[in-house]
Parts: structure tokens; C-alpha cells; sequence
């Protein structure tokens, strides 16, 4: 559906699936792109959703960078996105190519993989190296561009080089608004971004606010470990969900 043609309801939903996403994402410092990109289709079409998520989450993504800022570290994230930078407008770009209903499926196979890799909390080789971050930095991107979920090959090469949670919640957010910057360029340039669009981002910037700092003052009182597994959970359902 257009944007502006959903009901009170409909916006109310998505405002609310905003809020939710941004809780996540203050709480962890990532998921508001799995969890709002997975369940928006409920509400627009995915060639919508994706530009309307990027939007939001740049917001949410410069806060938490600000706010995490004294353990951010520039050179864990230069080969990260110099690939990522690269396959960005591929991910935009084949999105216009594949049917809405196939592009759905995928993003289900990929939402059930990361449940599955993050609930099993397998053990991860140490990959250290240029070739390996421009790898993981150029699929992120093809991500990203795509669903702007480019986070699961971010986290996964992140464990493998054991960084420290502070380290994930300053490092990813500054990763995601360098690669948000260059995904949203790309949709201007594809003409996805317009007046409807932009009215709906401020629509839900409030609760995208709200539900942002509500995350970041329960990451200091809620255990994280027991919050992790009942957002995958959550993913879980919406992954399957997808695939039907």
C-alpha cells in the first residue's frame, strides 16, 4: 500500500513496530533494522519499508554512536565499509528485480540463520585480516542495500574478532551510519525517497525516540543474556512468518 493510504491503525502499528526495534537497538546497540524490516511488510510493501527504515534507523544509529563514542575505533571499521560502500547500490538495485514475495522468502532464510547462529552461540574461528573484513563488509552491504539488514555479517565477524560489548555498541552503530549515508544517497538516486516517505519518517521519529531511550536506560537494570534470547524468539516467529 502507499504510504500515505494506510488506515490510523496501520500507522499506529508501524509506529508502534518502530518503537519495539528501537528498544531492541538501544538495549543491544543493533536489531532495529531485523526487527522493524521483518515486520513492516505487514503494513507497506518492502520497496517501501526499506528506504522508510534507513531513514529512521540513521537517526538511532548517529545517537547510539554519539553516546558510545569514547570506545569507538575508526580502524575496525575502514575496511568494514570501504567494501561495503562498494555493493551497496547492488543490494538497491536488484531489490527493483526481484519479485516482492521471493525478496520476502529471502529475508526470511536470513532472519532464521541469524536466530539459529546467535541462539546455538557457535563456536567462530578468528578471522583477522583485510580479506576477511572486506568480505564480511562487501556481503553487509549487498544487506543493507537490499533489506538495510546488514547487520548479521557485521555481529558475526565481530565475534570472530572477540571484540568487547562495548566495542559492538559504539563500533556498529558508527559501521551502519556510514553505510545508511551511502544506502540512503543510493534510493535519492533511484527516486524512492519522496514527500510520503518523509511524512511517515516524522510520524514515527517519536516513537522511534521513545523507544530508543527507553532501551538505553533498561540496558543498565535488565539482564542482556535473558533480553537476547526473547528478541530472537521474536525473530524466530517473524523469520517463519515470512517464509509462509
Amino acid at each position: 500500500m502507499d504510504i500515505l493510504d494506510a488506515s490510523t491503525a496501520d500507522g499506529l502499528w508501524i509506529g508502534l513496530i518502530v518503537g519495539l526495534a528501537s528498544l531492541v537497538q538501544g538495549m543491544t546497540g543493533f536489531g532495529f533494522a531485523l526487527v522493524s524490516v521483518s515486520l513492516l511488510p505487514l503494513f507497506m510493501e518492502l520497496q517501501l519499508a526499506v528506504p522508510f527504515v534507513i531513514a529512521v534507523g540513521l537517526i538511532g544509529n548517529v545517537a547510539l554512536w554519539w553516546y558510545h563514542r569514547d570506545s569507538f575505533e575508526w580502524s575496525r571499521v575502514g575496511d568494514l565499509s570501504a567494501a561495503a560502500l562498494v555493493t551497496i547500490p547492488v543490494g538497491v538495485v536488484g531489490l527493483q528485480y526481484v519479485p516482492e514475495h521471493l525478496a520476502l522468502q529471502g529475508l526470511g532464510v536470513l532472519v532464521l540463520g541469524y536466530v539459529t547462529y546467535s541462539w546455538l552461540q557457535l563456536a567462530l574461528p578468528e578471522l583477522t585480516g583485510r580479506p576477511w573484513a572486506y568480505a564480511f563488509g562487501a556481503a553487509s552491504g549487498v544487506l543493507t542495500g537490499a533489506f538495510n539488514t546488514g547487520g548479521p555479517p557485521i555481529v558475526i565477524y565481530a565475534n570472530c574478532n572477540q571484540w568487547s560489548p562495548e566495542q559492538f555498541k559504539s563500533i556498529l552503530p558508527g559501521a551502519f551510519c556510514v553505510m545508511s549515508s551511502v544506502a540512503i544517497a543510493t534510493h535519492c538516486w533511484q527516486g524512492h525517497f519522496d514527500s510520503a516517505l518523509m511524512t511517515q519518517v516524522g510520524y514515527a521519529s517519536p516513537f522511534f525516540i521513545a523507544g530508543l531511550g527507553l532501551g538505553i536506560w533498561l540496558s543498565k537494570y535488565v539482564n542482556a543474556d535473558a533480553f537476547r534470547r526473547m528478541v530472537l524468539v521474536l525473530l524466530g516467529m517473524i523469520g517463519l512468518k515470512l517464509l509462509m
